[in-house]
């Protein structure tokens, strides 16, 4: 029962972070290679974006639109007064505009200080300072 509960939360999460809307647009993509988990039997294309300084809103999503029918859509929650959990959900869409692939990273870290984060296919670089209004 417990199970269920937690599954229907997290659908319902996932489903609201699938029908918001992008405004923001990130710089040009670098392909980067690096090394696979398994040691040096396999390469994998990652794709570094720096966001730089990005605004955020406590308890509100930002869109970043990423090219290539590809979003990231970033939630801020305020711990305290220093430290933020954000949740970053990297979707892809099909040409006929239905979701293709969504990857789903949290972290915590400090407003205002620099921050990578590896999100599906993406390394993503930004400086998240969130606002509490």
């Amino acid at each position: 029962m417990e199970i269920k509960t937690i599954s229907a939360a997290a659908t319902v999460l996932l489903a609201g972070l699938l029908l918001t809307g992008c405004h923001k647009d990130s710089p040009p993509a670098k392909t980067g290679s690096s090394s696979s988990a398994k040691g040096s039997t396999g390469q994998t294309n990652t794709v570094v974006r720096d966001l730089g300084e990005v605004t955020l809103t406590n308890h509100y999503e930002t869109c970043v639109k990423l090219g290539a029918g590809r979003d990231c859509i970033v939630t801020p929650k305020m711990i305290d007064s220093q430290n933020v959990q954000i949740t970053l959900a990297v979707k892809s869409r099909t040409a006929t505009g239905k979701t293709h692939d969504l990857s789903v990273t949290q972290v915590v870290t400090r407003t205002g200080q620099p921050l990578e984060v590896a999100v599906g296919d993406f390394s993503l670089r930004l400086i998240p300072n969130v606002t509490t209004e």
